[in-house]
């Protein structure tokens, strides 16, 4: 059990830090459009990169705030006879349920590396007038899949001492 526990909080530890970094992307999404609205409202002076890198942003924040919303057990969830149930009945639906998410997180997970490979290949720009590169962005894609992946790890791990010791450990909530 030990293992376990030093396994998943590795994996929390980096999902945490990964989600710390997500206020960080926000700043910058604000900030650009503060700075569009301001540009173009007083000054009278649009930009034509403000869209591009505000999109980008969010899109780093979508592609790496899954395995940090996982840590905090914030996926959409059927809660009406979950919450009644056991620690240990909640591990074993879990652990049946798992098999749904792995199947799709390393299908997800293949498919974006494809495809940010593709990206980094033909060298992509978006089909706007900054024509702002893509394929970075496309990066964060794989990574942020392969960081849900581990979270799930963790979150499988964290199921598997529910059930062999009948208590939950303390999960991180908001």
């Amino acid at each position: 059990m030990k293992i376990l526990r030093k396994a998943r909080k590795i994996i929390d530890t980096i999902n945490e830090f990964v989600g710390k970094i997500g206020k960080y992307v926000l700043l910058i999404i604000l900030a650009t459009l503060v700075f569009e609205v301001v540009s173009r409202y007083v000054f009278n002076s649009p930009t034509i990169w403000v869209a591009d890198i505000s999109t980008q942003a969010l899109a780093a924040l979508g592609a790496l705030g899954g395995g940090y919303a996982l840590l905090y057990n914030q996926h959409v969830r059927v809660d009406v006879f979950y919450g009644a149930w056991s620690d240990r009945l909640k591990g074993i639906v879990d652990i049946i349920t798992s098999i749904l998410f792995f199947t799709f997180t390393i299908v997800l997970f293949l498919k974006s590396l494809e495809m940010c490979m593709d990206a980094w290949n033909f060298r992509e720009r978006s089909s706007t007038t900054f024509a702002m590169p893509l394929w970075y962005i496309k990066t964060l894609m794989p990574i942020g899949t392969f960081l849900l992946l581990i979270q799930g790890i963790a979150k499988l791990l964290h199921d598997i001492t529910a059930i062999a010791t009948g208590k939950s450990e303390d999960l991180k909530t908001l």
